[in-house]
This record gives C-alpha cells, sequence and structure tokens, in this order.
C-alpha cells in the first residue's frame, strides 16, 4: 500500500527540513486587503499585510483584512495530482473558526470521495499548534499508519493543544471575538492589551493587562501551570524585546525544552492584528 501523503494549509509552523523530508504539500491562504487579494507564501508577510491595511487610511473593522480560503479547483487539483501516488490523503487545516479553509477541503473531499480516501481535520489550531500535528501525522505515515490510524494519533492529540495571546489592537478582535465596540474604544484609549485564549478553535477574550511587563508575566505563569509541557512556541510582532525577555523566562521555567520562535503568519494575523506577543502550548498526550 502507498504511504499516506500529507496535505495542510499556509497557517501552519513547519520548518523548511520538515516541508522536505515529509513532502508534505501546503494549500496557501488568500488574504484579502481592501480590493486586492495576497496569497500567503513566502513572499507575503504579516508586516506586508499591516502595511498594505494602514495605506487604506481605514478603522472601519468591516475593512479590514480577510482570511480567504483556496479556490476549490485549487484543492481539487492538489488531491488529484497526490492522488497519482496514494489513495490515502490526510489533510490537516487552521480551525475552522479562524478559516474556511477546512470547509472547503471538506467539500473538495466529498467531491472525490470513491476515488481517494481523505480525511480532514479541523487542527481548532493554527500556527505552531497546526503545525504540530501536521508533524505528527508525517512522522505517523513515514512509519507505515494508515488514513484512519493517523486520524485518530491526530483527533487525540488536538485537546492538548493550548494558546494564549496578548494583543494592542482590539479594533482586530472586535470583530472576532466578544469585545464590544465600547470596550474596544475604551481599551484603546487606556492602552489596554486584551488577553485571548483559543478554546475549541475560537478566540475568547479572558482579560486586560496594561503594561508589556505584565504580559510577560502572565504569559510565563500560563505556561507554568502546565504539569507537562512538549512543545513550546513563541510568537510575536513588535514585541522584539518583550519576546526575548519571555524567552528567557521560559528557559528558566523548562529547561531543556527547545522554545520555537513562530513567524506570524497573514492568516492569524488578520485576526489578531499588529502588536501582539504569545505562546502556543502542546502539554502531550502523557
Amino acid at each position: 500500500m502507498s504511504k499516506v501523503r500529507i496535505v495542510t494549509d499556509s497557517s501552519a509552523f513547519l520548518l523548511p527540513d520538515i516541508l522536505e523530508k515529509y513532502d508534505i504539500a501546503v494549500i496557501p491562504h488568500r488574504i484579502k486587503v481592501g480590493g486586492a487579494i495576497y496569497e500567503e507564501e513566502g513572499g507575503f508577510s504579516a508586516d506586508d499585510l499591516f502595511a498594505k491595511q494602514q495605506a487604506l487610511q481605514t478603522n472601519d473593522i468591516n475593512k479590514l483584512p480577510k482570511v480567504l480560503p483556496a479556490d476549490i479547483n485549487t484543492i481539487l487539483d492538489i488531491y488529484q495530482d497526490l492522488g497519482r501516488e496514494t489513495e490515502q490523503i490526510m489533510s490537516i487545516h487552521m480551525s475552522s473558526q479562524l478559516s474556511g479553509m477546512w470547509t472547503e477541503a471538506r467539500r473538495a473531499a466529498e467531491m472525490m470521495k470513491g476515488r481517494y480516501t481523505i480525511r480532514v481535520i479541523d487542527s481548532m489550531s493554527a500556527s505552531y499548534g497546526q503545525g504540530l500535528l501536521v508533524q505528527m501525522a508525517a512522522e505517523a505515515a513515514e512509519e507505515g499508519a494508515n488514513v484512519h490510524e493517523i486520524a485518530r494519533i491526530v483527533n487525540g492529540a488536538v485537546p492538548h493543544l493550548y494558546a494564549s495571546f496578548f494583543a494592542e489592537s482590539l479594533n482586530y478582535l472586535e470583530r472576532c471575538t466578544r469585545i464590544s465596540p465600547s470596550q474596544s474604544l475604551l481599551g484603546s484609549l487606556l492602552g489596554i492589551k486584551a488577553m485571548l485564549m483559543m478554546e475549541e478553535g475560537h478566540l475568547i477574550p479572558l482579560e486586560k493587562v496594561q503594561t508589556r511587563e505584565d504580559v510577560v508575566e502572565k504569559l510565563v505563569d500560563f505556561v507554568a501551570e502546565f504539569a507537562t509541557v512538549e512543545g513550546l512556541g513563541v510568537i510575536q510582532h513588535q514585541y522584539e524585546a518583550s519576546a526575548a525577555s519571555l524567552v528567557e523566562r521560559l528557559e528558566e521555567v523548562l529547561p531543556g525544552l527547545p522554545i520555537e520562535t513562530i513567524a506570524y503568519p497573514p492568516s492569524l494575523a488578520c485576526h489578531l492584528g499588529p502588536d501582539l506577543l504569545g505562546v502556543m502550548v502542546y502539554e502531550g498526550t502523557y
């Protein structure tokens, strides 16, 4: 039986050597800024996203950047190309609460039913967490697991992924969370940063802090609460000094654990906005 092939999307954080080693197929999101659409690939960064948004000179939440899934024909083409090598495909995507890619991949898989076995999984995560699931799937496929065995491994890991972010751009959060317009305005005036958690794929606002030092302390406390941590990533935008301090503190709390510094994907930046610091944790399945 041919090896299961792994597919993901451009939100996933995967090191180039992992992508190459396991020959993982990546479907790019499309990012809409104003009337223009850009593919989320190596040449389009979060900085590019915010620069183009700033050029529009608007804070209207209805005109903020949007994440669009790939066209379904693009997904079908990728599945068909892989289908020349295998009849089993595992497709792992950004949280369906943040992107339509999972929905479109499900549609494409349904259209190809009977020709291939395609399992489409909602990571309920993004970036680092999503990338960990993809790597787990690729490693299992390399060891000869079939698509259903891989699905059990990945689905078992999903509930053990956690993320916490502090974001300053509350107008972005007004659109994608339950922060009200009045809270957004007041928070912006006071310089308050919102703390968010990712729960079952949703971004949930929890509390607010006011200084960058407070942000680092809160994130260290968040990570320290886990009995075990098997994977840890730090993500930041325009928080370089705070991110360096956070990594230093986390290395003291979890000596010997590699800490990844993660590039900020535009597909996540569309939801959280600029000026951000956060951690993504995999506690392991014991």
